[in-house]
């Protein structure tokens, strides 16, 4: 016998479990020893079971023959991972279910993403007090009764649902008493997918959250503790909300905020009670967004493909960043355009496809040590004395000749640069700062 098959089967186990579900199998026959060894694999992937299946039928079958197999080994007791792909049977997903549920599954994947949603039977999750990450994916959740025994979840950490339909969000999530991270990505339709922020009170140790595609209605005010007493980390795309700065509230430890597709009037603010420290708003088709009032805790703003309505706030929150990325960021007609950089932080700072803003000038920046313009270089004016600390700058100019062979403007914009010790330029950049150079020496 070979040293690898001389090996214990827990440790030949967790070899086969790094492999395809096809080539998983193929290793029964390489010899009686290795008859069984497939059994012994602590994570399981069944899509490559549709491979060269055409028939539904013949599919289910096929994983039920695999499940079988390994419900018969007496070496299969624990599984650590396992991929079921999504199918439209609630009988044949219901076994599946209670496959998991038997040899304490840890984590769970069920991925329907063609096909009508379908409904998916709780019942089986009810004795499953290993599971501790689920993921769902193309089906309906249905509303859920109170299970005698506890939650139907109790041990469950990390939960992701895409293109859900979620019956009662309020009795589903009761279910869920010590879940952490939450996903939930409604489908993209036209019914409007309600998720009260009331619903999630059942869950104080969620820490992380993203919410796609749905409303948090307004709800009345409550007496008792925050919704969100943990939550550290949300993003929100295309939620419409209809009280934010309730809802913000509700969140005293939030760090980091990002807010995808905010839709029209999106407002808010931040003030000292906000721990906010990253926010990132990025809008889509360019929405018109007045900036909120900023904490001084902020030390990272990122914004993307938004109209500022009002300049003066950006110019007020930069006093406190470490961190600043514009991309393709414009102002208002009618607005004062251009912002002034003045941020005794700031470290980074990122300015790319801005040229609706105007002239970026730099003008008191010591801490800054990176340097990132993407665009049109005249935009960008960077003063003497502004950036002592500077190491790092990046300039690529998307322009052909944009100061048209005029030196002084070159020097203008390079020589507060000139102690840099990493400058990086695209070579039109420098093909016409050489050729400003030769013609300024004839």
């Amino acid at each position: 016998m070979d040293r690898i098959s001389a090996l214990d089967d827990k440790v030949l186990g967790r070899i086969v479990s790094l492999l395809p579900l096809k080539e998983m199998l193929r290793t029964s026959v390489l010899s009686r020893r290795w008859r069984r060894v497939w059994t012994a694999a602590r994570a399981f992937d069944f899509t490559g079971a549709e491979v060269d299946c055409f028939d539904v039928d013949v599919y289910i079958s096929r994983i039920d023959s695999y499940l079988d197999q390994l419900s018969a080994s007496s070496s299969c007791t624990d599984i650590h991972f396992i991929f079921f792909p999504g199918i439209q049977d609630p009988q044949a997903a219901d076994r599946w279910i209670r496959f998991a549920t038997d040899h304490n599954v840890a984590t769970l994947v069920f991925d329907l993403r063609i096909g009508r949603p379908v409904r998916l039977s709780f019942s089986s999750f009810q004795l499953c007090r290993s599971l501790t990450t689920l993921e769902i994916c193309g089906y309906i959740m249905p509303r859920l009764a109170a299970y005698p025994l506890g939650p139907a979840f109790p041990s469950l950490r990390s939960l992701s649902l895409y293109d859900v339909t979620i019956a009662d969000p309020r009795t589903f999530f009761a279910q869920c008493p010590v879940i952490e991270r939450l996903t939930v990505e409604f489908p993209d339709d036209d019914r409007d997918h309600l998720l009260p922020a009331s619903a999630l009170r059942s869950c104080p140790l969620l820490s992380t959250i993203s919410l796609t595609d749905c409303t948090v209605p307004r709800e009345p005010p409550s007496a008792g503790p925050p919704a969100f007493p943990s939550l550290r980390a949300a993003r929100l795309e295309n939620v419409r909300v209809a009280a934010p700065q309730s809802l913000l509230d509700s969140c005293p430890v939030i760090a980091e905020l990002t807010i995808q597709s905010p839709p029209e009037g999106f407002a808010f603010r931040l003030d000292r009670r906000h721990t906010v420290s990253t926010l990132r708003i990025i809008g889509r088709n360019f929405p018109r967004l007045s900036l909120p009032s900023l904490s001084p805790s902020l030390r990272t703003l990122a914004l993307c493909d938004l109209k500022i309505t009002n300049p003066p706030a950006l110019i007020q929150a930069f006093q406190g960043l470490e961190v600043l990325l514009l991309k393709r960021v414009r102002i208002e007609p009618g607005a004062d355009s251009g912002i002034q950089v003045r941020a005794p932080r700031m470290r980074h700072l990122m300015v790319q496809d801005s040229k609706g803003l105007g002239l970026v000038a730099v003008t008191d920046t010591p801490q800054l040590c990176r340097l990132f313009c993407w665009g049109d270089i005249r935009h960008l004016r960077v003063f003497r004395c502004a950036v002592p600390k500077l190491e790092e700058a990046f300039l690529h100019c998307m322009v052909k000749n944009p100061y048209g062979g005029k030196y002084y403007l070159w020097k203008n914009l390079m020589q507060p640069l000139s102690h840099v010790r990493l400058l990086s330029a695209n070579w039109w950049f420098i093909c016409e700062v050489m050729l400003c150079q030769i013609t300024q020496a004839w």
